[in-house]
């Protein structure tokens, strides 16, 4: 879903600071090179370390000067002070994929989307909660960053991963001297373990194959899954399940448990998929899915728990006055495929129905509270409310709030 930051509340992206550590392994023999400026540079009010396994809000911006390398930083809120507690800075390696003109799939080119000197702005407001595959561009403890590589020369596309230090590990190897086509790795993302980076290649025919590279030892690639991805302009990778398996798709988001996963299917609209056996990509012929009635009018915004999706309107608006600008629940072990909507399977609205133009930015870990950005003209402010349907909404007080949540995208609430 895009979004930009609201002209009159423009923020300055939040800067944050390395900390990290080399997580590749004293084993790990792929080219490393510096990526431009060293990333871990600590501030007066800057914080690093550990992010903690709970009660934390995790965000990620992206910043692009004119003149220097792009960096990426992710912030660990608390999310009952709203104060900072942990913040990592990657600088972006010069041949990393960044930019859409590149026409190379990467979550980091959704990721610093608009965030180009020039680029201008609107009055959508924050964006929405991040999609499974921008979570995954990092490893588990946001130590990592994985990028897609071009030659400039060739457009040839490779996978490796950066740490805060700047040091840049390219898992591909060099590129074959035979005749041949140019290697066209794409959609990097790390394993739920951080053992491997994930990726897609396309052929010219429209087959797509996923793989995996291992980021110790030789890199070795692990052949996974693939099939013909045709009408799937827009797919990326995500991963679900354990063992984990690959999922080729559009707007992934995949449920607590790694079974389900709500996607875009075309000729099916948005649907919930079961995770396949192995890796596989989300077509309607090619996976068992159930697509949500029309009735439901759901745009998937993630997963209340391991059955229940938390919806908004598929448009941006609805017909049913009851449920303008709010959010509800949708009982996704009741669709049978059919375009009927089965009885109780729609929640009643969360939220009250006003002119406010509301974005879901964070689901809690229970999946008991949201969190929404709230615009209404120019004023932009945040809420907090529970899931379940009539919820009272209550404004988030504290200034730390508005830092954290007016940029960039809130990856994970753990």
């Amino acid at each position: 879903m895009a979004a930009l930051a609201v002209a009159t509340v423009l923020l300055p992206l939040v800067a944050g600071c390395g900390g990290g550590r080399d997580d590749a392994g004293p084993d790990a023999k792929g080219t490393q090179t510096p990526a431009g400026q060293q990333g871990g540079s600590k501030g007066a009010d800057q914080k690093s370390g550990d992010f903690p396994d709970k009660g934390v809000i995790v965000t990620a911006s992206c910043s692009v000067p004119a003149s220097n390398p792009a960096r990426v930083t992710v912030t660990g809120w608390d999310p009952t002070t709203w104060e900072r507690t942990v913040s990592r800075t990657f600088t972006v390696p010069a041949e990393a994929v960044v930019a859409e003109a590149d026409d190379v799939a990467s979550p980091l080119v959704e990721l610093c989307a608009d965030n180009f000197p020039g680029v201008g702005t609107s009055e959508d407001g924050p964006r929405a909660v991040a999609t499974t595959r921008l979570r995954q561009l990092f490893d588990e403890d946001f130590s990592r960053m994985a990028v897609v590589l071009i030659d400039r020369e060739t457009e040839a596309t490779e996978v490796g991963f950066v740490d805060t230090s700047g040091k840049l590990t390219k898992l591909s190897g060099e590129q074959s001297a035979d005749f041949g086509d140019a290697p066209r790795e794409e959609n990097a993302v790390f394993a739920p373990d951080g053992k491997a980076v994930w990726f897609t290649e396309e052929d010219s025919s429209d087959r797509v194959r996923i793989a995996s590279r291992s980021v110790a030892g030789d890199h070795a690639v692990t052949e996974q899954g693939g099939g013909d991805a045709g009408y799937m302009d827009g797919a990326g990778l995500a991963l679900a399940g354990d063992p984990v398996r690959g999922l080729f798709g559009k707007d992934v988001r995949i449920s607590p448990d790694g079974r389900k996963a709500t996607a875009f299917i075309t000729w099916k609209g948005y649907s919930v998929a079961d995770v396949p056996q192995r890796s596989a990509l989300l077509k309607a012929e090619g996976v068992k899915a159930a697509r949500t009635p029309f009735d439901a009018d759901c745009h998937p915004y993630g997963w209340v728990d391991d059955r229940t999706v938390l919806c908004g309107p598929r448009l941006g608006d609805t017909e049913d006055p009851k449920r303008k600008n709010s959010f509800w629940r949708l009982d996704a072990s009741r669709l049978d495929g059919t375009a009927d909507l089965p009885k109780g399977a729609l929640g009643d609205p969360i939220i009250p129905a006003t002119d406010r133009k509301n974005t879901l930015r964070a689901i809690s870990p229970d999946g008991k509270q949201l969190i929404f950005a709230s615009l209404q003209g120019t004023r932009l402010e945040f809420f907090i409310s529970g899931t379940a349907p009539g919820a009272s909404p209550k404004k988030i007080a504290a200034g730390g709030a508005d830092r954290a949540l007016s940029v960039g995208d809130v990856l994970e609430w753990r």
